[in-house]
């Protein structure tokens, strides 16, 4: 049977060894020397990682772009997969130019959200009873969101809905290798946290905000993976709704 790891850009992640590891965004240059032990590399990305655009304008998250960038195109993946299909020959061309050779794939948000559907079960906006746990201010801004996605998705299915809504780049990465291998592997998840979700192995997210993307999504989609598949975990905080990993004897 094989096993496959996905790994995500939480500080410190135990990587156990496997045949073939997905890599969410820049997870794959942070721990690029555990990346190498393995047969098979699957890098994805959130797109604006690699955008230009993102590294042209003087701001405060100029800086972060460009660590993530170098990371990326540093790294040897077999192959990229993007979670958008918007300006993919632009972003294709941008790596080219950097010496990145492998093949570039485009997803676009249907197919993203089709796809999280087939395998979990969960399409988005995912919405679960963490919400109304919230102060009433954030109660509002949450449902202020997730009214404005089913009033915009009326005009165009294609609009996505906001961060709170849909799952991280990790578990997306996770949802790709189960499409890929199925019930003939077992996954096991590392580098990908539900707390301090503004944390990256080299400084702070600057998109994260007072209301953390992804991770109430994130924690329902796992809880349904876990029950469907051999999911296993090296993270802590992930241990109450997946089984620990334990390496064999």
């Amino acid at each position: 049977m094989k096993r496959i790891v996905i790994i995500g850009s939480k500080a410190n992640a135990s990587i156990p060894d496997g045949d073939v590891i997905y890599c969410a965004n820049g997870a794959i240059g942070y721990y690029a020397e555990s990346v190498k032990r393995f047969g098979k590399v699957i890098s994805v990305l959130n797109p604006d990682l690699i955008h230009p655009k993102k590294r042209i304008h003087e701001s405060s998250t100029k800086e972060f772009y460009e660590r993530q960038w170098l990371a990326i195109v540093r790294s040897r993946p077999d192959k990229v997969i993007l979670l958008r299909n918007r300006s993919l020959l632009l972003l294709t061309e941008a790596l080219r130019e950097a010496g990145f050779e492998a093949p570039v794939h485009g997803l676009s948000r249907v197919e993203r959200r089709m796809l999280v559907g087939k395998i979990s079960g969960c399409y988005d906006p995912v919405i679960t009873k963490d919400v109304f746990q919230l102060p009433v201010d954030k109660q509002i801004r949450y449902l202020g969101s997730l009214c404005t996605t089913f009033l915009k998705r009326i005009i165009d299915r294609k609009k996505d809905c906001g961060a709170y809504f849909r799952p991280s780049t990790g578990v997306i990465s996770l949802i790709f290798a189960i499409d890929e291998y199925g019930n003939d592997a077992e996954y096991i998840v590392a580098g990908i946290g539900i707390k301090n979700r503004a944390q990256y192995h080299d400084g702070n997210n600057p998109a994260q905000n007072d209301i953390p993307h992804h991770v109430y999504a994130d924690k329902h989609i796992l809880r349904r993976l876990a029950e469907r598949y051999r999911l296993y975990t090296t993270e802590q905080e992930l241990m109450p709704f997946i089984a620990p990993w334990n390496p064999p004897s």
